[in-house]
């Protein structure tokens, strides 16, 4: 499980912390799955951090933050509240910077999977599940900056007369439970699914898997090779824009009547295909081999992560 992490001043992105999925919902969380036949069963998850770590070190992070807020001036925020703790800040709108949240969940690795939530989110079921769990604030232009020090062009990098934190108040914060900001470090669990899913698309038995999905789907009338090409759906993107051109009153940042019919043909030809089943089991085989081979790195990650959840469970109890 992973928390929101920024990436660029003008790109955030939130990794949601989602469980299975399920019929009209977005996903729910559950218990950390413990049989490989299930698909949300990830050996490089076991050296990442628990849901319950993620909960406690967010709550550590914003704990801090919210002291040094009040530090820097910020007195209306001596009574933030920190469980559940807020979304990442976004910059607020009209202050000369366009910002994209990208969302992923380790459930929907395979993308969509149950017809049902794809009916109502279309490909936005990770986005759902994140706004339900972390609620969205809106900051001023001094408060993003003093949170995140993400500054740019003539931004200003002292407020109240007191200079903003490198990387802002939550960046100081990280220091104090991680002894250094995550986003400086590479994280070798990440990095290794990621390439576990690079090396897994290139097996013979994914690619046959693709192969009867597309079969599937140009059934139903949709022509794409693949579940990540019909996600990405540059064709359904054009098809939007065009709309809008031509009138359309539908919001952008809601998925539209053809994402979710979309969606929902490619969660049931998932279904009828055995897809993700096919490309889980792979996927595991390969993930095993990865840890086998990058047992020390891994080890000394999930080390760190300790570290840091009983650090940030120190901090907690300090001020209880």
């Amino acid at each position: 499980m992973r928390t929101a992490a920024p990436l660029l001043p003008v790109l955030t992105l939130a990794l949601a912390l989602a469980g299975c999925g399920q019929p009209s919902g977005p996903p729910a969380s559950s218990a950390s799955p413990t049989s490989s036949d299930d698909p949300r069963f990830l050996p490089l998850a076991s050296y990442d951090m628990s849901e319950e770590d993620v909960r406690t070190v967010g709550r550590a992070r914003w704990t801090l933050a919210r002291e040094c807020m009040v530090r820097l001036g910020f007195e209306g925020l001596k009574n933030l509240d920190v469980d559940p703790v807020p979304a990442w800040p976004r910059r607020p709108e009209g202050t000369g910077v366009v910002q994209l949240a990208l969302h992923a969940s380790d459930d929907l690795r395979y993308g969509v999977q149950d017809p049902g939530q794809a009916a109502r989110y279309g490909y936005r079921a990770a986005r759902a599940e994140h706004e339900h769990r972390y609620p969205e604030k809106d900051w001023t232009l001094s408060e993003y900056l003093a949170l995140t020090g993400q500054f740019v062009s003539e931004d200003p990098t002292s407020v109240h007369g007191h200079r903003i934190p490198r990387r802002g108040c939550l960046g100081e914060a990280d220091r104090a439970i991680h002894g250094t900001n995550p986003q400086d470090r590479t994280d070798p669990v990440l990095s290794l699914e990621t390439k576990s899913l690079q090396q897994g698309r290139k097996v013979p038995a994914w690619k046959a898997a693709d192969r009867a999905w597309s079969a599937c789907m140009r059934e139903a009338g949709y022509r794409y090779p693949s579940p990540r090409d019909a996600e990405i759906g540059d064709d359904r993107r054009r098809q939007e824009l065009q709309d809008r051109l031509n009138g359309s009153s539908h919001d952008p940042e809601e998925p539209s009547a053809l994402e979710k019919r979309t969606a929902t043909a490619d969660a049931r030809c998932k279904q009828r295909t055995g897809y993700v089943r096919i490309v889980h089991a792979i996927d595991v085989r390969i993930q095993n081999q990865l840890i086998a081979r990058n047992r020390e790195t891994l080890e000394a990650r999930r080390r760190w992560n300790d570290r840091a959840t009983r650090t940030a469970g120190e901090i907690l109890n300090d001020r209880s």
